[in-house]
C-alpha cells in the first residue's frame, strides 16, 4: 500500500549556536521511520508509522525554520510592526558605542537584539537597514563653557565600523568631542546620505573633498569652533552635491577657497546659507548672473570682504527672508540701500557692528522687515 505525505521544505542556514548532531539524529530517525512504514505489511504499523513520521517532519520544520530564520542568518527577528535588526549592523553599532563618551548612560538603551529600537537609531521596517544615527551629545550646560573648559567632556572616537552602515541616510555625530581628530574620509562612503552633521565635534584639519560623493545630501552641517582649524582650500566638491538645500560651514577657513562664490551660486536649490567668520576671499567684479533662486536665508556675518557689487548682486534674491550681516565692516548704505529695496520678502535685517552712515528709514519704513537688529550699533539713522 502506498502511503502520501505533506512534503515541507526548509532551508536549513547554520549559525554558531547550531547543533549539527542534532540534525543529523532528526534525519537518521526520519529516514528509520520511512523505511518501517514502507517494510511492515500490517495496516495498524503503517498508520503508527505514518503519525511518527509526520511528527518527526514537523519536529524538523520547527528546528530550522523557528530556530534559525528562514534562509538569511544575517537578519535577526524582532518584536515591532515590520522591524528587522540586521546582525551584521547591530555588531557594527556596539563597535562604535565602544568609542564613544557615555557619562550619562546614553547607550542604556543599547542592549538585545533590536537595533531598531535603540535610542538615536532608526531602521527601514522594509529591510531591515540602519537607515539614521543620531549620536548628538545632549548637553545640559552652556557651549562657551564647554569648549573653554577641556575637562567637561571625554574623548569620542569614529569608530571604523561605522562605513557597515552602508544605507544611512541620516547621521548626526554633533556635539561630541573628537579632540583635534579629521573629519573621517569614510563616511563619504555613506552615498545614502541626506542629512550629515558634523558641527561642534571639535574635528580639525582639513574637510575632505571625498564628501562631494553624498550627492544626496540635502543637509550639512560642518561648522567649527574657535581654537579648532577646519579649513577647506577647493570648494568644488561641494559642486557635485546637486541637491543641497541648508549648508552651514562657519568658523571653517575658507581662505584659500578662492573659487567659492561661485560653487555656491551654482547650487541653485540652497535655502539656508550660514558662513560665519569663515574669512571669504575677496570676490572681483564681474560676478556671475545671480542662481541662488531659493534662497531663503543668508548669514554672512562677520567676513571683511562683502563688497557693495555683492550687495548689488543680492538685490536679485526675490525670495530671500533673512539677512545678516552683522560685523562685515565694509559695507555702504548705498549698497545697503539698493538691496533692501529690492528684497520685497526680508523678514529679518541684521547690520550690527558695521560703520555704516547715512538713512535707510524709507525702505524699512515701507514694513518689509519685521525684526531689524542692530541698525542703533552703527550711525544709521532710521
Amino acid at each position: 500500500m502506498s502511503w502520501g505525505f505533506p512534503v515541507v521544505m526548509c532551508l536549513y542556514i547554520p549559525t554558531e549556536t547550531s547543533s549539527p548532531t542534532s540534525h543529523l539524529h532528526i534525519s537518521s530517525l526520519l529516514s528509520a521511520q520511512s523505511m518501517t512504514a514502507a517494510g511492515s505489511g500490517s495496516f495498524q504499523d503503517g498508520r503508527i508509522a505514518s503519525k511518527r513520521l509526520m511528527m518527526l517532519v514537523a519536529l524538523l520544520l520547527v528546528s530550522c525554520c523557528l530556530g534559525h530564520g528562514f534562509g538569511d542568518e544575517d537578519y535577526v527577528e524582532v518584536e515591532g510592526i515590520g522591524s528587522n535588526c540586521m546582525e551584521s549592523e547591530r555588531r557594527a553599532l556596539l563597535a562604535i558605542k565602544s568609542d564613544m563618551y557615555d557619562p550619562d548612560n546614553w547607550f542604556s538603551s543599547w542592549t538585545g537584539k533590536d537595533c531598531c529600537g535603540w535610542r538615536g537609531v532608526a531602521c527601514d521596517h522594509t529591510t531591515g537597514h540602519v537607515t539614521k544615527l543620531d549620536l548628538r551629545y545632549p548637553y545640559t550646560y552652556e557651549l562657551w563653557d564647554m569648549f573653554n573648559d577641556g575637562e567637561t567632556i571625554g574623548v569620542s572616537k569614529v569608530n571604523p565600523s561605522l562605513q557597515e552602515l552602508k544605507q544611512l541616510k541620516y547621521l548626526d555625530l554633533s556635539m561630541n568631542n573628537f579632540s583635534h581628530a579629521p573629519v573621517p574620509k569614510m563616511i563619504a562612503s555613506l552615498v545614502h546620505l541626506e542629512y550629515l552633521n558634523l558641527s561642534y565635534a571639535m574635528f580639525d584639519g582639513p574637510i575632505p573633498p571625498q564628501l562631494g560623493n553624498l550627492s544626496n545630501l540635502q543637509y550639512l552641517d560642518l561648522q567649527g569652533w574657535y581654537g579648532y582649524h577646519l579649513h577647506v582650500d577647493d570648494l568644488d566638491w561641494l559642486s557635485r552635491i546637486p541637491s543641497l538645500k541648508y549648508l552651514d560651514m562657519s568658523y571653517v577657513n575658507l581662505s584659500k577657497a578662492t573659487n567659492w562664490f561661485y560653487i555656491i551660486n551654482s547650487i541653485s536649490t540652497l535655502e539656508v546659507l550660514h558662513l560665519i567668520y569663515v574669512d571669504l576671499p575677496y570676490v572681483p567684479s564681474p560676478l556671475p548672473p545671480f542662481n541662488l533662486t531659493a534662497i531663503a536665508t543668508l548669514d554672512l556675518s562677520s567676513n571683511s570682504n562683502i563688497t557693495s557689487a555683492m550687495l548689488r548682486w543680492l538685490s536679485n534674491a526675490t525670495s530671500l527672508e533673512n539677512l545678516l550681516l552683522s560685523g562685515c565692516g565694509s559695507l555702504t548704505i548705498e549698497s545697503v540701500q539698493v538691496a533692501l529695496g529690492a528684497l520685497l520678502n526680508l523678514k529679518k535685517l541684521d547690520l550690527s557692528d558695521n560703520s555704516l552712515e547715512g538713512e535707510i528709514r524709507e525702505i524699512l519704513n515701507n514694513g518689509m522687515c519685521a525684526d531689524v537688529m542692530g541698525i542703533s550699533g552703527g550711525d544709521v539713522p532710521i
